[in-house]
């Protein structure tokens, strides 16, 4: 009788344990994608080695791949009601997301951005933002301006990517390396500057304990690293993964991202 207990229970744990790998599977999960500059197809050459360089032919492309496969663009008060009350997101979704906030990000993206009717966030450098506007170079990573940002608010959600701990030196960035004091003090400038506390990106994905406490003592509630990977409901809102968009991907690549099956190596 207890040897016929036993197995009883053995499979009753075995069923619940592998309920539990079934739901681990089955999470859903959120591709939150991240792009830096544009430029046009023909002016590439500059940046023949720069991957993080995006022709902006190549995301009309994949935003007209969004467009005619009926995603939705998840906006962070989406994001943060999936992990913080595990609401449901549409079906298919994706998240749009910028960093460091150069002029070509409303130039030439915001566009198309608004023929579909897209939303993003912004991550600037906002020490870096320009007090007015300034001339387009194609071969520089000119800023953008606070009049170019208000007129892309219809678009963009702007967030803080720090204010002006954001250039690595010996490889790592003021964010990192600062005095803790200087840190807080530098966040809450661009937070108050981009007027949006809730929402940081890592500068260069750089982060430790002592920053991530700074980051939740000061309300941020949403942190973006660039650890490879998707966004799950079990993610902690304070490390969440992104999929880096390279100016090499092809339509095969871009589509396994946004499904949420791209292999990394």
């Amino acid at each position: 009788m207890f040897k016929k207990l036993f197995f009883c229970l053995a499979a009753v744990f075995i069923a619940l344990f592998s309920l539990m790998g079934l739901k681990q599977a089955d999470q859903p999960q959120l591709a939150v994608l991240l792009y830096h500059h544009f430029i046009p197809e023909a002016d590439k050459t500059v940046y023949l080695n720069n991957g993080l360089v995006m022709p902006v032919e190549s995301f009309a492309w994949q935003m007209k791949y969004l467009y005619e496969n009926q995603y939705h663009t998840v906006t962070s008060n989406e994001l943060r009601a999936f992990l913080y009350e595990k609401k449901a997101l549409p079906p298919k979704s994706v998240m749009l997301t910028f960093d460091d906030g150069y002029m070509s990000n409303y130039l030439l993206a915001y566009p198309i951005l608004k023929q579909y009717r897209f939303t993003a966030v912004l991550f600037a450098i906002t020490g870096s933002v320009q007090t007015k506007d300034q001339e387009y170079h194609s071969d520089q990573m000119d800023m953008l301006s606070w009049v170019q940002m208000a007129a892309g608010s219809d678009i963009f959600e702007y967030a803080s990517h720090t204010n002006a701990l954001h250039t690595p030196v010996n490889g790592k960035t003021g964010f990192v390396s600062a005095p803790l004091d200087e840190v807080q003090a530098d966040l809450i400038r661009s937070q108050r500057r981009i007027n949006n506390k809730k929402l940081f990106a890592y500068p260069l994905g750089q982060y430790n304990s002592q920053t991530i406490d700074i980051l939740r003592n000061n309300g941020v509630d949403m942190a973006f690293t660039v650890n490879k990977g998707y966004v799950s409901q079990n993610s902690d809102p304070l490390l969440l993964n992104r999929v880096t968009v390279y100016s090499s991907f092809d339509i095969k690549t871009f589509e396994s991202v946004v499904t949420c099956r791209y292999k990394y190596r």
